[in-house]
């Protein structure tokens, strides 16, 4: 008969007996485990580091597809007003797409603290409960996810009604039909407010939705310096891809970003008062500009040898 052994709880100074000099280190360490429960894809950039206008943040990290900054505070105790008030000052001057608290256990006040951050569709805000426990003599961990961004397809109570959650709603049906349909969003996290973002099959490559001067657009983007040699031979399809495209393509390098995209014509007055056929015109030239450049990307891609990303990820 197979032996099954029980979880013994361990308090989490029995690991990490200094907050700062223990838990912080082992998390930056360990950030697959953490990333891993929110259905992120984590790269450490740093800990103890000072950000202008935030102060300084425990771990700070980047979400590994869309390159988004992630600001993580850790604490071993329970959810408190000192972290949480650090927390919003990351919200408010950290220019942080995703932030992230990590603490014993988590109160109802806080949670609901963090879930009002969330609805302003600006930035994504996760609250994780971590435990430890002895396991037939060894050591193990655990994360719980209590809080986490509202996601595509998800009903909740009605929200004030702000520039942010309109572009909520808006695309909401957008995200859905363009799943359904093979274009998988990229994870939680992703670009939020006026974009989108969509997943390519390649780390740092992925189709994105928007609005720029007032128009919509549909794009294929490469970001980082790392994408240049593959900007420059996908590039050599330039003349293929316009013509398939209608000649509506513009094509755009910029520090280490590059885009191939296509703008809508008629511009959009009202940020909250957008029409119908936007939505329609987005999924449309979405799934038309992957149709085109989808091949030619595969065929790049192949011919630099780099390989697609296992770890894309998941929505």
């Amino acid at each position: 008969m197979t032996e099954i052994h029980a979880l013994e709880p361990v308090g989490l100074r029995d690991l990490w007996p200094h907050e700062a000099y223990d838990f912080t280190p082992w998390l930056a360490e360990n950030l697959s485990l953490l990333g891993a429960e929110l259905n992120l894809v984590l790269e450490r950039e740093g800990e103890e580091v000072h950000l202008p206008g935030a102060g300084k943040v425990d771990i700070l990290a980047r979400q590994a597809t869309t390159h988004a900054r992630v600001v993580i505070e850790n604490q071993l105790g329970s959810s408190d007003d000192s972290h949480c008030l650090r927390l919003l000052g990351y919200a408010a001057n950290a220019e942080a797409n995703i932030l992230v608290w990590v603490a014993r256990d988590f109160s109802d006040y806080h949670r609901s603290i963090l879930s009002w951050l969330n609805e302003s569709d600006n930035i994504a805000v996760y609250a994780v409960e971590v435990r430890a426990y002895l396991v037939d003599g060894r050591k193990v961990v655990d994360f719980n996810l209590v809080v986490e961004p509202p996601q595509a397809g998800t009903t909740s109570a009605p929200r004030r009604k702000t520039v942010s959650t309109y572009y909520a709603e808006f695309y909401r049906p957008v995200v859905e039909y363009l799943r359904r349909r093979g274009l998988e969003p990229v994870g939680r996290g992703g670009f939020r407010g006026r974009y989108r973002s969509f997943q390519t099959g390649y780390r740092g490559i992925y189709y994105s939705s928007g609005f720029s001067e007032g128009r919509a657009t549909a794009s294929l983007g490469l970001y980082g310096t790392d994408k240049q040699d593959i900007f420059d031979a996908f590039t050599q399809h330039r003349a293929e891809i316009d013509k398939e495209l209608n000649g509506e393509t513009e094509w755009h390098e910029e520090e280490g970003q590059y885009w191939v995209w296509v703008q809508a014509e008629e511009a959009i007055d009202d940020p909250m008062s957008i029409p119908d056929t936007v939505g329609q015109w987005i999924t449309e030239n979405l799934l038309n500009l992957r149709g085109v450049v989808q091949p030619y990307l595969d065929q790049v891609m192949a011919e630099i040898g780099t390989p697609t990303d296992d770890a894309e990820e998941p929505r």
